[in-house]
């Protein structure tokens, strides 16, 4: 079969595309064999080593991994929360704040303007009535503008200035022998002139005050002394700590006067702080009214230091306190728990839960607050039973409200524990929380116990403790007799030179 040249032309061209589609067709078939071939060798791969098995592991891991991380993150958040406690949101002590200052005011703002209030006495010192010297000043006679001045009135100031003067009274006598035995006598010495150095009661009321009340130190005492009197005053630091126990001692009588006084008060204040001795924890426990300060150290805080005391378990009126369980054992009192301490507790819950209803309650126990202190304006002494019934019944309802939000959430973790029984207490102790609105001398707060024991801490932090327990109660005795000097406006000074004097009746009880 004969082509011509343009069929031939097409047969060329036919060929030669038959010819790319087959390299196109060797390409992809060499192309498959590879892929065939890698697919052989991950099928194998994956048959040899066990992805599948390995897969359900990691996957059951990663599940526990899941887990763990959500626990670290609870007990992270926790820690995060702990770091951000302090005095003011939680029980925890003041002493643990550390250099940051804390603000702790929860009252609320009156709105009225700062300073003093018109009705309110004046505060400015004025010039004295009986001065010791007179020096008469020139007046202005000529005013600036060239005029004569007239006289108005007669204008004066003070100028104070401090003189210490040292006065030594030196008793002189002759010795005595006896010319048969040889025996010896000294010369008859008044009672008050024992030693070869002695000090009147004037210096000893100021080592006293300083010493204890001042918290200063043996050898600033008697640095000051030296420094007041021009070094005429050489005192030995043992003097100063035997002045303290000659107080001590001269005011048992009127300490004894002080705890027959404080069974007479209706309402009390209590409280204990802990102190160190010679390295050892130990307590001061003390007792508070209006116008009595008594406070007492002990080497336990225990029952039997409290029956030692010799007042709670004789006290019959009502006893201000924050939560010492040791009082339930005192059955002849009535208890008053301090409520600053459970709204410090229900703020610490409430930014750990954001609860709503925690913040109710709080906000409701501070309307009590401000009702009683309406009511005392009006006269008033106490809630009529009605009303106390009715706050009780509130009171009881808010808690039931807090029940049931807690019990959405409870799932037996460990930070719930605290919520559990803060909640516990505050239903268990109702009648005691709520005390002061039955009668209204029973404070909202243990406040008065608190300030009454500041002095002891600030000891604690200027001196570190005591070496002995001992001086812890002579310590104690000084304060106990200088603060109620302050809450009685009697002279502090007198009040120790009429003690070391031995003059047993000093307050006006």
């Amino acid at each position: 079969m004969i082509y011509s040249e343009k069929q031939y032309k097409e047969l060329e061209e036919q060929l030669k595309k038959l010819k790319r589609e087959n390299e196109l067709k060797e390409k992809e078939n060499k192309l498959l064999k590879q892929q065939n071939k890698q697919k052989d060798e991950i099928i194998h791969d994956l048959d040899k080593n066990n992805y599948k098995g390995q897969y359900e592991t990691l996957k059951l891991e990663n599940i526990e991994l899941k887990k763990k991380l959500k626990i670290f993150e609870e007990k992270f958040e926790m820690q995060r929360i702990s770091l951000g406690k302090n005095s003011s949101n939680s029980c925890k002590p003041s002493s643990t704040n550390g250099f940051k200052r804390v603000v702790q005011n929860n009252r609320v703002k009156s709105g009225r303007k700062p300073g003093r209030e018109k009705g309110h006495l004046k505060s400015t010192p004025t010039v004295s009535k009986t001065p010791d010297e007179v020096v008469k000043v020139s007046r202005v006679a000529t005013c600036t503008c060239g005029h004569k001045t007239i006289e108005k009135e007669e204008v004066s100031r003070d100028l104070i200035s401090l003189e210490i003067i040292v006065h030594t009274t030196q008793y002189r006598g002759k010795k005595t022998v006896c010319p048969c035995c040889n025996k010896e006598y000294m010369p008859k010495f008044p009672e008050q002139v024992k030693n070869i150095i002695n000090y009147d009661e004037g210096i000893k009321a100021l080592i006293v005050y300083l010493n204890s009340y001042c918290n200063v130190p043996n050898q600033k005492t008697v640095e000051l002394l030296g420094l007041l009197s021009n070094d005429k005053i050489k005192m030995c630091h043992g003097t100063v700590g035997n002045t303290i126990a000659q107080f001590s001692k001269k005011s048992k009588p009127i300490l004894k006067k002080m705890k027959q006084q404080i069974l007479k008060t209706p309402v009390i204040n209590e409280d204990e702080t802990p102190i160190k001795v010679n390295g050892k924890l130990m307590s001061v426990i003390g007792v508070f009214t209006k116008g009595i300060s008594l406070l007492e150290a002990f080497e336990h805080r225990t029952l039997e230091s409290f029956e030692e005391m010799g007042i709670l378990n004789r006290y019959i009126g009502t006893v201000c306190h924050d939560h010492n369980k040791i009082h339930d054992s005192f059955i002849q009192s009535k208890q008053a728990e301090c409520n600053f301490h459970i709204l410090r507790y229900c703020k610490a819950e409430y930014e750990v839960h954001k609860r709503e209803c925690i913040k109710k309650f709080m906000d409701y126990l501070l309307s009590l607050r401000d009702k009683v202190d309406e009511y005392k304006l009006e006269g008033k002494t106490s809630f009529t039973e009605k009303e106390y019934e009715e706050v009780k019944t509130k009171y009881l309802k808010l808690l039931d409200i807090w029940d049931t939000e807690f019990k959405k959430d409870y799932d037996k973790k460990e930070y719930f524990d605290s919520e559990r029984c803060l909640k516990t207490r505050l239903r268990e102790r109702v009648d005691d929380h709520l005390r002061f609105l039955t009668d209204f001398r029973i404070d909202f707060t243990n406040n008065l116990a608190e300030r009454g024991l500041r002095k002891v801490k600030t000891k604690l932090k200027i001196a570190g403790g005591f070496r002995k327990l001992e001086f812890s109660r002579y310590y104690c005795d000084a304060i106990s007799i200088i603060d109620t000097c302050k809450k009685q406006n009697m002279n502090i000074g007198e009040t120790i030179k009429n003690i070391f004097k031995g003059n047993k009746k000093i307050f006006a009880f």
